[in-house]
């Protein structure tokens, strides 16, 4: 070999790290996510002192999770709740926790069940059940805010197909004040679907128009509720919610004084006006926290209303002008007091596509502790579970959702991925080929199996099908080619050059790729002047074992 192509040789081997040709391109990936996410920041409040800092570590994230999982093994949903860890360094209530554990196991009545009560022309029982769930949000602690869970979600659906019920119940007993509530909320939530979200100046007239006729009807029959029954604190809710949605600040605060007078202590009330205060919607940081000051006058009465402590420290966290890390390291001082779920949960989606999984481990767990019901973060905590050397884990989580929704495509996924990680390849396998049957185009799942295949099982055949299938359906993505490439330089097999020559062409502009394209060339080198002699010494090693055989 001359010195030209020696040098070029030595330069090859550097360039793939001693002859290890990893290439990285998952990390790559979560780089591309990162920038995305990076530079979709809108305009926000200014950044909070640096003091506050605090990213959680490895080792506390893996002291919650040992507890944690003890906790999940408690059959008794309550138990289990109350044996949960709070997050490393926070310094949560236990009363306020058990009020919240409590506020989810609360025996709701659905909507379903209210339907068949008034279907079967049983309304005065269901009017009986709803007055029983309000004197007992009054009167009993343990069921603090049960009326209020009742309406929230057996009546706020926005969904026309539940006017028939409704008017029925309101035939049927014409001076229900649950019935004229129930109708109201329904009509309030109506309008919110009916305005959409979008911006006011983006709004189409038609939609603010059916808005403004919903919002008047869930004002009469909110205020006929009311009049019939001045306890009713579902209508003082949805009342403040319409006032934010159009009929005005006024009206809000209107109602949410009449409803604070004969319920001083109802979390519902105070926690939709708190909304109504985000400077979004025109209040401020200052008010905020005086209407959590005001509402601590009544914390014993209700424990639920020490999670108002943490609304506006979040809020400014969550709308920091600042850094990725520096938003996540402030919201362990912004949640340092119990939270809503909604909350918890969007500090834990905040660290998606970061590094930074222990944020996301906790919190979304934190978010799952009082609300099980919340798949999309269950779904999410179990690529977490993975990321901790829990993949059984993971696979129970996936299991769970899977059997309430076989067609769950991201929970055959985040199996798969478990799988994966527990090398058991055949179920992984599985499990991306019915999420690729639900989705045949999922860009996610082709990469992860035609990593699979090439990087872990060396099934070639296989990781060829997967990159042509990709380069067919998604020439302009990088990944299929460089699948393509990965396989004609391992395996080896024809074509090398041609492929490190689009690949170059094509996406080495890209300064992220640039890296890639270059670890490809090196590899073509390596493959250009040795290739020969490794094929003639794999041909000299069957040879010989032909031989060997035939003796």
């Amino acid at each position: 070999m001359g010195s030209g192509p020696r040098g070029l040789l030595i330069a090859a081997i550097v360039l793939l790290g001693i002859g290890e040709f990893a290439w990285g391109w998952h990390s790559v990936m979560a780089r591309l996510v990162a920038t995305r996410q990076a530079t979709a920041v809108p305009h926000r409040p200014p950044p909070l002192p640096a003091a506050k800092a605090h990213l959680f570590t490895r080792d506390e994230a893996n002291a919650f999770l040992a507890r944690a999982k003890k906790a999940e093994a408690i059959a008794d949903p309550l138990q289990r709740c109350l044996a949960y860890p709070d997050p490393p360094g926070s310094h949560w209530s236990p009363d306020a926790v058990a009020a919240f554990c409590r506020y989810y196991r609360l025996p709701v009545i659905t909507f379903a069940e209210a339907q068949q009560l008034i279907q079967s022309g049983h309304a005065a029982e269901l009017d009986h059940r709803l007055a029983a769930a309000l004197q007992a949000q009054m009167t009993e602690p343990g069921s603090k805010g049960l009326l209020d869970r009742i309406y929230r979600e057996a009546f706020r659906n926005g969904s026309f197909d539940i006017r028939p019920t409704l008017d029925a119940w309101m035939r049927e007993s014409p001076n229900s004040a649950f019935a004229y509530a129930a109708s109201g909320v329904a009509y309030e939530s109506m309008a919110g679907d009916a305005r959409g979200g979008a911006y006011m100046a983006d709004t189409p007239q038609s939609n603010v128009d059916s808005m403004d006729k919903l919002l008047g009807q869930a004002d009469r029959d909110l205020r006929r509720a009311i009049a019939l029954n001045p306890q009713m604190t579902p209508a003082y809710v949805a009342m403040i919610n319409a006032g934010g949605l159009g009929l005005g600040t006024s009206y809000a605060e209107d109602a949410a004084r009449r409803g604070l007078a004969v319920a001083p202590d109802d979390y519902a009330i105070y926690s939709i006006l708190m909304w109504a205060k985000q400077p979004k919607w025109g209040g401020s940081i200052g008010a905020m926290r005086q209407l959590a000051d005001q509402a601590q006058a009544h914390a014993k009465e209700n424990p639920l209303l020490e999670l108002l402590q943490s609304e506006a420290p979040y809020y400014e966290a969550s709308n920091c002008d600042c850094d990725r890390d520096t938003e996540l390291a402030a919201y362990p001082p912004a949640l340092d007091q119990l939270a809503s779920t909604n909350d918890l949960a969007a500090a834990g989606h905040a660290a998606d596509g970061t590094p930074r999984v222990e944020t996301s481990l906790i919190y979304l767990s934190e978010a799952l502790r009082f609300e099980p019901t919340r798949d999309n973060e269950r779904l999410h905590r179990a690529f977490d579970l993975v990321d901790f050397d829990e993949a059984a884990w993971a696979v129970a989580e996936a299991n769970r959702l899977i059997t309430a929704s076989p067609r769950n495509e991201d929970a055959f996924k985040v199996r798969g991925h478990a799988y994966e990680a527990m090398n058991d390849y055949v179920h992984a396998e599985q499990d991306f080929r019915a999420a690729l049957a639900l989705d045949p185009h999922d860009l996610w799942t082709l990469t992860q199996l035609g990593d699979m295949f090439v990087n872990w099982t060396h099934e070639w055949d296989k990781g060829w099908a997967i990159a042509d299938r990709m380069i067919r359906d998604q020439p302009e993505n990088p990944y299929g080619w460089f699948l393509r490439a990965t396989i004609q330089e391992r395996q080896p097999r024809a074509g090398l050059k041609d492929t490190v020559d689009y690949f170059e062409a094509h996406f080495g502009s890209d300064p992220q790729m640039r890296e890639q394209a270059v670890r490809m060339r090196a590899a073509l080198i390596l493959q250009t002047h040795s290739g020969s002699k490794v094929l003639a010494a794999k041909g000299q090693s069957t040879a010989g074992k032909s031989v060997a055989a035939s003796q």
